[in-house]
């Protein structure tokens, strides 16, 4: 701009300037004046006044037209300038616009989550509410059946509470007795009812009392003992050894000697042939032959022997431990081991171990745990009782409250209360 500013004004500034003809092209003209006579110079010099005119309103137009684009130039900048404070403040109200935007978007999650909670408590509300309902209905059903019960009505709540007590006994203490004879008891209950309703009940209470009947009585404490005094006996028992005859033969050694010194009159081929056939049989029993083709065992050493001892006593500990708690396996493991080291560790030909394999052979035919059949058909059939029961007594006190009210609704208008008396005087004297 400043360039093409600059050209026109040195072509302004040259046709501005006067152009001086040459005298040899424009001579010069003189006049008289015929008044003063003095001389009228003619020459083209005295007619520049236009042009010089002319140069100045081209100078004028020139600096006019260079001071508007100038002033254009400014308000272009202006412009500009304008125009990006308007998009910086455009882009700072965007940005402003995106915040308020996720801030409102949060605020609508918020919101959201809210009314979503607001709901879930509300139907919490609703369920809480509805079963507070139904207890409160539960609760005025039981205080009215309490206001309408009769004896026969705890006579049967009772029988209930004994068969309950029954299963009980059998679940906790597997006491079959027990609970047949708390069988028994309701079913005495139940027949004192009278009632046809007590069929289907006390046929389901024989049934099950004939089942617990059935069952072979088993005498826990009596096997405890029992289990105790083998216990007591292990430390009594004789070890197994090697060779009887051999000691009964040195024994009759010893005797034959004995009397040998006494008796002088027998010959002494006799003694001879005595102590040779003595000798020869204590040989005899030195010698054993095993068709079985198994080791022969050694006596055990005593402190080999007393550990022996103390494990079978800890075997019947466990044995006593099951019995108690009813594990059959555990306590016929345990019993199959004591027999086993029994018959290898010791004299089976004694009494005390023959008698000792007796009782444990008899505890092992006791079951710690025998099946007990449990009485839920008598307690099924005991709650659809209850229920039947139940229905029939609120059959009958509900049929005559209809007619009750009706004759009560009736009779209201024939007899006014004596609230409503004083109420028509008092509307009278007014």
């Amino acid at each position: 701009m400043t360039e093409n500013n600059q050209q026109e004004h040195s072509e302004s500034s040259k046709e501005s300037t006067p152009v001086t003809p040459s005298n040899t092209s424009h001579p010069k003209k003189t006049l008289f004046s015929p008044t003063a006579g003095q001389k009228i110079d003619l020459s083209p010099s005295k007619n520049t006044l236009p042009y010089a005119a002319f140069g100045l309103s081209a100078i004028a137009i020139a600096l006019s037209g260079w001071l508007y684009l100038q002033s254009m130039q400014s308000t272009v900048d202006n412009d500009i300038s304008a125009l990006k404070n308007a998009q910086s403040t455009l882009s700072s109200q965007l940005n402003s616009n995106n915040i308020s935007a996720t801030e409102l978007n949060r605020l609508a999650e918020q919101i959201q989550g809210a009314t979503q909670t607001n709901q879930s408590q509300n139907s919490q509300l609703l369920t809480r509410l509805s079963l507070q309902e139904e207890k409160l209905l539960i609760l005025e059903s039981k205080m009215s059946r309490l206001g309408n019960t009769t004896k026969e009505d705890w006579k049967l709540a009772e029988a209930e509470y004994l068969i309950r007590l029954a299963n009980q006994r059998l679940l906790l203490e597997s006491d079959n007795v027990g609970a047949a004879t708390l069988l028994i008891n309701a079913d005495d209950i139940l027949n004192e009812l009278k009632d046809p309703l007590v069929f289907s009940t006390r046929k389901a209470l024989a049934k099950d009392i004939q089942a617990l009947k059935s069952i072979s009585q088993f005498d826990l404490e009596g096997a405890y003992l029992k289990l105790n005094a083998l216990y007591e006996s292990v430390e009594t028992l004789p070890q197994r050894e090697p060779s009887k005859a051999w000691q009964s033969t040195s024994s009759e050694q010893n005797t034959l000697l004995q009397t040998g010194s006494k008796a002088t009159n027998v010959d002494a081929s006799q003694a001879v042939t005595t102590m040779l056939s003595s000798l020869w049989e204590s040989l005899q029993s030195l010698v054993v032959i095993n068709y079985n083709h198994k080791p022969i065992k050694a006596l055990l050493p005593p402190a080999e022997y007393q550990t022996l001892v103390t494990g079978l006593q800890l075997q019947l500990d466990v044995a006593q431990v099951a019995l108690i708690k009813g594990e059959p396996r555990i306590y016929q493991q345990t019993l199959s081991r004591v027999a086993t080291a029994i018959t290898e560790h010791f004299e089976t030909q004694a009494d005390s171990v023959v008698f000792f394999l007796g009782g444990l052979t008899a505890l092992q035919q006791l079951n710690p745990s025998p099946e007990l059949p449990l009485p839920r058909e008598s307690l099924l059939a005991m709650r659809a009782l209850m229920q039947e029961w139940d229905r029939r007594n609120t059959d009958v006190t509900t049929s005559p409250e209809p007619v009750v009210q009706e004759t009560t609704t009736q009779e209201q208008p024939q007899n006014p209360s004596p609230q409503d008396e004083p109420k028509a005087e008092q509307g009278g004297g007014a």
